[in-house]
């Protein structure tokens, strides 16, 4: 498969654009796509004013799933961490991923330590929102399959033990 430039858009629930940023895609066997943040790529992330410059970041997307994962690289490439959003399931069109951001993370360091931020944006948003009930409920339930993912150390969780 060739190289492709894409365009990584984040949504909150009311399709408010979040984030975007350039990415290229490096596979998609139908059912897992992913793909690298393009060089020199530029996160601007809408919601809080912000255009930040990106270090190596591998992108990971299930086309079923109700997450994501970003494995973020240092300064010098070396593994920093594996940075989950929990989001409902992308969509892939024309050389663009969408995906709706849920708020909840789950970011994961080396050896397996894993800490779930902005639990406290979760709530406020659902209310706000007005997330349906079996929303959250698929929230939740994707935290913990993350955790246990990690913890089977199922691709691409598998960096954490590296």
């Amino acid at each position: 498969m060739t190289t492709q430039t894409w365009q990584l858009s984040a949504f909150k629930y009311d399709q408010r654009i979040h984030y975007t940023l350039p990415m290229m895609l490096l596979s998609d066997d139908g059912r897992v796509a992913r793909f690298q943040s393009a060089p020199g790529a530029i996160l601007i992330h809408y919601t809080r004013g912000l255009k930040l410059p990106q270090r190596r970041c591998d992108l990971t997307f299930w086309r079923e799933r109700w997450y994501n994962a970003y494995t973020n690289y240092d300064d010098n490439d070396a593994f920093s961490n594996l940075y989950c959003n929990v989001g409902m399931p992308p969509i892939l069109d024309s050389n663009t991923l969408r995906f709706v951001d849920l708020d909840l993370d789950v970011r994961f360091f080396p050896g397996g330590k894993y800490e779930l931020l902005d639990e406290d944006e979760f709530v406020e948003h659902a209310k706000h929102y007005q997330y349906p009930g079996w929303v959250q409920d698929r929230a939740r339930q994707a935290v913990d399959e993350l955790i246990a993912l990690a913890a089977d150390k199922k691709p691409p969780f598998d960096i954490l033990y590296r």
